[in-house]
């Protein structure tokens, strides 16, 4: 039985490492109904509200708070494991 081996790539190529110093790396935009953080969505840093609406963000650990409580167009390093409503928020990762 053959072993699979993986290779560098074609031959005379280098490969680049698409990896930089910042402190996040991917932003998840939700303006839907309700967008629960888990599975391949889990792991969040932080959020920003664009606009609050109606919605509600639930901290990784602790109680819901209606985004209006949070200053727009900052961002707040706190985990979400849930957003609902209608408003605008960027997750962080």
């Amino acid at each position: 039985m053959a072993t699979p081996t993986q290779t560098s790539g074609i031959s005379g190529r280098t490969l680049t490492n698409n990896t930089d110093k910042a402190k996040f790396g991917k932003i998840k935009t939700t303006s839907e109904e309700i967008l629960e953080f888990t599975g391949s969505l889990s792991g969040t840093s932080g959020f920003i509200v664009e606009s609050a609406g109606s919605s509600v963000i639930t901290p990784t650990d602790g109680n819901a708070v209606a985004a209006s409580a949070f200053t727009v167009k900052t961002l707040f390093e706190i985990g979400v494991s849930k957003v609902s409503g209608s408003g605008t928020v960027h997750v962080i990762f």
